[in-house]
C-alpha cells in the first residue's frame, strides 16, 4: 500500500491525504470553537443575563467547573466509544454538538439554563478535546508522531487566530447597525452555530473511518475503556494524563478569567461592553498568535530528546507565563503584550508535550480511551 508523506510526515498505511487535509481543516476550527463560549460569556452575562461585575467572576468559576467536571466525565467514554465506532461520527457529533449548544446559550433567561446549556456544550467539547489528539496519533508514523501534533496543534492556533479576530469585531458592527444589545449577543454565538456545523460536516464527509486495527472486529467498549484505566499504571502515562489535564485547567482559566477580566477592566475605563470584549480578545488572540512559533520548536524538540524532559521544560515556560502576570500595572497596557506572549508559549508547549508524550506510551489499541 503506497505511503501517504506531506513534507516530512509520513502517514500510516491507508491514511489518505484527503484524511489528513480533513484532520486540518478540523484542528483548524477545534481550540476556536470549544473556547469561543468562554471568551464571550463576559458580553451574554452582562447584556442578555444581568448579573453584575461583583458577581460574574464566581458565577464564571461556577460555571466553568460543572463543565469541566462533565467534561473529565465524559473523556474516557467518548475515547472508548471512538475507539468502538470508530473516530468520525464521535468527532462530527462534537462539532453538532457544539453548534447547537452555542444556538441555545443566548437564550438563556436564567442562570440554571446556562448551567443546562453549559452541560450540553461539555459532551461536545468532550468530543471534540478526545478526537484531535487521537487521529493525529492515529494518523502518523512513530517517527513523525510529535510534527504531526505540533501541525495540529498549528492549525488550532491559526484557527483561533484568524476565526477570534473576526469574531471579536462583530458586536460592535452589530451595534452600529442598530441592534440592541440582547440581539447582538445572539447573532454573535449564532455565528459561531454556522462554525460548528461547517467544520463537523467537512468531517463527516473527509475523515477515515473506523479507528486503526479495529476495523474488522469492534471490541465491548467497556473493554477498551479498560485499556485507559490500565495504562495509568505506566508512571510515564498517568504522568501523562495528568498533565493533559493540568493544560485543559491552564485552556479553562485563559479563556474564562483572562477574558473576563480585561473586559471587566475595559468596560469600568469607559468602553462598551462590545468595545471591551474586542480589546480583550485582543490579548487572547495575542497569545494563541505566540502559540504558533512554539508549536514548531516544541515538535522539532520532542521528536529529539525524552518527552518526560520536554514535559517539563514546557510546565515551567507556562509557570513563567501565568507568574509574569503578577508585575503587570495595567491590564491593558503595553507590558500585557509581553506576558500574553510567554503565557501563550507555555500553553502551547504544554499541550503538546503532554499529548506526545501519551501517543508515544500509549498502546495503539485503546488509545483513544
Amino acid at each position: 500500500m503506497k505511503e501517504t508523506r506531506i513534507g516530512p510526515l509520513r502517514m500510516q498505511p491507508g491514511v489518505e491525504l484527503r484524511h489528513v487535509l480533513t484532520l486540518f481543516f478540523a484542528s483548524f476550527f477545534g481550540i476556536a470553537t470549544m473556547s469561543f463560549i468562554n471568551a464571550s460569556q463576559p458580553y451574554v452575562l452582562t447584556e442578555i443575563i444581568g448579573i453584575p461585575f461583583a458577581e460574574q467572576g464566581s458565577l464564571s468559576g461556577r460555571l466553568t467547573i460543572i463543565q469541566e467536571l462533565a467534561l473529565l466525565a465524559m473523556l474516557a467514554p467518548v475515547g472508548a466509544i471512538s475507539d468502538k465506532f470508530g473516530r468520525k461520527p464521535v468527532y462530527a457529533t462534537a462539532f453538532f454538538i457544539m453548534g447547537i449548544a452555542y444556538f441555545l446559550y443566548p437564550m438563556a433567561g436564567a442562570i440554571w439554563m446556562l448551567v443546562v446549556f453549559r452541560l450540553v456544550f461539555a459532551v461536545g467539547v468532550a468530543g471534540n478535546a478526545v478526537m484531535l489528539p487521537a487521529v493525529a496519533n492515529d494518523y502518523p508514523q512513530e517517527a513523525s508522531r510529535a510534527r504531526m501534533l505540533a501541525a495540529c496543534f498549528i492549525f488550532n492556533g491559526l484557527g483561533l487566530v484568524l476565526i477570534l479576530s473576526v469574531m471579536r469585531g462583530l458586536p460592535v458592527r452589530f451595534a452600529d447597525l442598530g441592534i440592541d444589545p440582547v440581539t447582538v449577543g445572539r447573532y454573535w454565538l449564532w455565528t459561531m452555530t454556522a462554525v460548528c456545523f461547517l467544520a463537523g460536516t467537512v468531517v463527516l464527509i473527509g475523515l477515515k473511518p473506523g479507528a486503526p486495527r479495529q476495523l474488522s472486529r469492534r471490541e465491548p467498549m467497556l473493554a477498551t475503556f479498560r485499556v485507559g484505566l490500565e495504562a495509568a499504571r505506566n508512571p510515564r502515562i498517568a504522568l501523562a494524563y495528568l498533565a493533559a489535564s493540568v493544560s485543559r485547567g491552564d485552556m479553562a482559566v485563559l479563556s474564562t478569567f483572562f477574558v473576563l477580566w480585561l473586559t471587566q477592566t475595559g468596560v469600568e475605563a469607559g468602553l462598551t461592553t462590545g468595545a471591551a470584549s474586542q480589546k480583550a480578545l485582543t490579548f487572547y488572540i495575542v497569545i494563541q498568535a505566540c502559540a504558533l512559533p512554539a508549536a514548531v520548536v516544541m515538535g522539532w524538540l520532542l521528536d529529539r530528546i525524552d518527552r518526560v524532559i520536554g514535559l517539563a521544560i514546557a510546565m515551567a515556560i507556562a509557570g513563567l507565563g501565568y507568574g509574569s502576570l503578577w508585575f503587570v500595572p495595567d491590564p491593558l497596557g503595553p507590558l500585557m503584550y509581553g506576558s500574553a506572549a510567554l503565557i501563550g508559549v507555555g500553553e502551547m508547549s504544554a499541550n503538546l508535550s503532554a499529548t506526545s508524550l501519551i501517543g508515544r506510551e500509549a498502546p495503539e489499541r485503546g488509545r483513544g480511551a
